[in-house]
């Protein structure tokens, strides 16, 4: 399947919008099918990793990062300049995620003894 980049940058746009106008759920909806169509920018899994923090939802903001570093491994692959940084950003992103994760799993279980 042939998958058109401006649609993808058009549903980014759109989801900016919906972001400004207090509309995430909308946001979240189009940056998740960029997403899922492996769109090969950053913008879409940035924002989503965010909205998510945000929403103290760190398993999906675990599953868009991983999503993010693979996309970004093929991007490194394929020699794109922005490839490697942006790699090691999300990289960095995903080690803070899992740690957060690994000291709110030791929070509830101290919480249950």
């Amino acid at each position: 399947m042939e998958i058109n980049e401006n649609i993808q940058v058009e549903r980014n746009l759109k989801a900016i919008e919906f972001e400004k106008a207090g509309e995430i759920e909308k946001a979240i909806a189009l940056y998740e099918e960029n997403s899922n169509e492996g769109f090969k920018g950053n913008h879409s899994y940035d924002r989503l990793a965010t909205i998510y923090k945000n929403q103290n939802d760190i398993d999906n903001e675990i599953r868009i990062l991983e999503k993010a570093i693979l996309i970004y491994e093929v991007i490194t692959q394929e020699d794109r300049i922005e490839g490697m940084p942006k790699l090691f950003r999300f990289k960095n992103r995903l080690e803070k995620a899992l740690y957060t994760k690994s000291q709110l799993a030791k929070k509830k279980k101290s919480k249950l003894k």
